[in-house]
């Protein structure tokens, strides 16, 4: 084991510490996904009236009145909503949280710069989703809504295009396409038409938030344990 003064030199050289800035994002990024996942299934077993996950939107739990679903397609009444606004804004907070600290991660580049920056806003969109419920200020909760949704799609098809031609990434910039691409497809298809059929405007919600979930739990788990990759920053910049 090393003692102080060693383990102080051995930081000095570059060498990791065990917990860089890197690792420390991604066990960000693990528990903003980990807690908002547990929070809705609590949430929404705290409803005395059926909660329907294709009909009632994700936000639906948040809402601090009862009421008759704005699109007429449920009744809301939401017990909870509390835990659930406080889950959503600490999920937003760690989001962003996670990608400035994993952005000497990813390689040098505008592009990976862009993809970071992106995904701060969206992280900062999911937590106006839970300053302003949407029963309380629909603008300020659409403007978060937009920024969440849209945000995280465009930032994992970024990270794609940064990680593509770095062959230490392995299959990660598909992984961020495949994320990115159904998010943002399901995105369109919500706007082209308002005849969701059989999956629902809250299937739909569910449809666009979970690649992004299982986006933030495996990249946050590879980066968790993965050695201080600093070292990045010493490579050649990519000009994209």
């Amino acid at each position: 084991m090393l003692s102080g003064a060693e383990f102080g030199r051995e930081t000095a050289r570059g060498r990791p510490s065990g917990w860089d800035r890197s690792r420390i994002g991604g066990v960000l990024w693990i528990g903003a996904a980990v807690q908002f996942v547990i929070a809705m299934v609590v949430v929404q077993l705290a409803w005395t009236h059926p909660y329907d996950l294709l009909q009632n939107a994700i936000s639906d739990l948040g809402a601090v009145t009862c009421h008759e679903n704005p699109m007429g397609t449920s009744y809301v009444c939401s017990p909870l909503h509390a835990v659930f606004n406080a889950s959503i804004i600490g999920f937003g907070i760690l989001i962003a949280l996670g990608a400035l600290a994993t952005r000497s991660a990813f390689p040098p580049g505008r592009v990976a710069s862009a993809a970071s920056a992106t995904l701060v806003l969206s992280g900062l969109g999911a937590a106006l989703v839970g300053v302003f419920p949407e029963d309380v200020y629909g603008i300020g909760h659409g403007i978060g809504a937009l920024l969440a949704f849209v945000g995280s799609s465009v930032a994992l098809l970024l990270f794609g295009v940064a990680m593509v031609r770095r062959p230490e990434w392995n299959h990660y910039p598909l992984l961020s396409f495949v994320c990115g691409a159904v998010s943002g497809a399901t995105i369109i298809a919500s706007n082209v038409s308002e005849n969701w059929g059989p999956i629902g405007f809250g299937g739909l919600e569910r449809i666009i938030l979970a690649p992004a979930l299982v986006w933030l739990l495996l990249l946050g788990a590879h980066l968790a344990r993965s050695e201080s990759r600093t070292g990045s920053r010493d490579r050649p910049a990519d000009p994209r």
